[in-house]
């Protein structure tokens, strides 16, 4: 009798349990997320913007102020099929018209290439923190300045933690920290721990749009 039964038909089962698998151990996973995400925001009084895909909630984004300042945490994607790049990002809202932008990466082989093809960076004066980060910006006189050592000793702590490999930027008034990945709630803790180096990034704009 079982000598009788297509070895074929035994796969089809197979293409409907694995996914269905998969999906229940998604949804269990974006429960615990949320809920843990959902932990943190009522410990720091920020907000959650959730969405529901195919019946799972998930987060978009948590938001709220700091220091008198907007925070929000985000996440978003570039490319697409086996391309697709996921991106998390904190950032701080620069109250005001701000001209200067920034971008503080850690040297490394893409900043190298950068400089190959002609990119600029600036030096503070700092042979650890130069060595350390490649720094660009729009108004190099000040910013350089405006990179107190108190600001650079944060920046450096970061140097031999192999999580931190993201990088700063000022744009559009607002600065923001950057690492690929997303929208976890280990992700959004730890993120959380990038907010006083922001916060002073932050200042360094406001004093600039003050001219």
């Amino acid at each position: 009798m079982l000598a009788a039964i297509n070895p074929g038909l035994l796969v089809i089962p197979l293409f409907v349990i694995v996914p269905v698998l998969i999906f229940w151990i998604a949804r269990n996973q974006a429960r615990k997320t949320l809920a843990s995400l959902r932990d943190f925001a009522a410990r720091t009084g920020l907000r959650l913007t959730e969405k529901t895909v195919l019946g799972v909630t998930v987060v978009e984004r948590v938001e709220g102020e700091q220091q008198g300042r907007p925070v929000r945490f985000w996440s978003y994607s570039t490319g697409s099929g086996k391309s697709r790049t996921t991106w998390m990002t904190v950032g701080v809202t620069v109250p005001g018209a701000v001209a200067l932008q920034f971008d503080l990466t850690r040297q490394n082989f893409g900043s190298k290439l950068m400089e190959f093809f002609g990119v600029k960076e600036i030096q503070v004066g700092d042979a650890a923190f130069d060595e350390a980060w490649f720094v660009r910006t729009n108004q190099p006189e000040y910013f350089a300045a405006a990179l107190v050592p108190a600001i650079r000793t944060k920046l450096m702590a970061e140097v031999g933690d192999r999580r931190s490999t993201g990088s700063y930027k000022l744009e559009n008034g607002i600065v923001r920290y950057t690492e690929m990945g997303g929208l976890s709630a280990a992700a959004v803790e730890r993120f959380a721990t990038k907010l006083p180096v922001l916060q002073d990034l932050a200042d360094v704009a406001e004093v600039s749009a003050r001219g």
